[in-house]
């Protein structure tokens, strides 16, 4: 840009304003710029979603079962229950942990009627299935008793239904259902010690 000055190298007035004027042109601009820059730089980056894939309802999706976990727990340990399997067993056959996973999904619904259980042994298994990496919630199914079996959506039992119990025995690689309620000691007094139980329908016998 041509500025015009006099003689004495001084600017005249009407050059001053033009240095003026150019001046808050360039100020403006790289100020504009600096905003943008800043703007850009100091916006939080968006949050990472948290994956709700992890953990969900076993029943929405028991096709997807890929193993399954099987933790024995005995809460009256004075029963002296004696078991030919270890207290942990993993099922990594699929196929026998998606038909264990379809056993649990298939059992009837907890009637919600006033019930008594017939005597219980203590006896329970936590039944851990997952999916890949993704895991579902525990599964508890009573041995005795009722039967109920909770984690999988509303309480279910399986008082009525003993093909649950040949099913994950198969699954567990054991040769019969009764084994999982482990043997009693002989004796004159076999009775078992109770446990506190949910009510259940009367004369319902206990799964074995």
């Amino acid at each position: 840009m041509s500025v015009p000055v006099t003689r004495s190298g001084r600017l005249t007035r009407p050059a001053l304003l033009a240095l003026a004027a150019g001046g808050a042109a360039v100020l403006a601009a790289g100020c504009g710029s600096q905003a943008a820059t800043t703007s850009s730089a100091t916006q939080p980056a968006s949050p990472a979603r948290t994956s709700t894939a992890g953990r969900g309802a076993l029943c929405s999706d028991p096709a997807a079962v890929t193993r399954l976990l099987v933790g024995r727990v005995t809460a009256l340990p004075q029963n002296h229950l004696h078991f030919a399997f270890p207290a942990r067993v993993t099922v990594s056959s699929p196929a026998r942990a998606r038909k264990a996973a379809g056993a649990v999904c298939g059992l009837p619904a907890m009637p919600r009627t006033p019930m008594n259980c017939p005597a219980g042994w203590g006896l329970s298994y936590r039944l851990s299935f997952a999916a890949g990496t993704r895991s579902f919630p525990v599964v508890t199914a009573t041995a005795g008793g009722c039967g109920t079996v909770t984690g999988a959506g509303p309480a279910r039992w399986t008082a009525r239904s003993p093909g649950f119990w040949a099913v994950l025995s198969h699954a567990m690689g054991i040769s019969t259902a009764a084994a999982l309620q482990g043997t009693r000691p002989a004796g004159p007094h076999t009775s078992p010690a109770r446990p506190h139980t949910s009510p259940a329908s009367p004369g319902i016998v206990p799964v074995g």
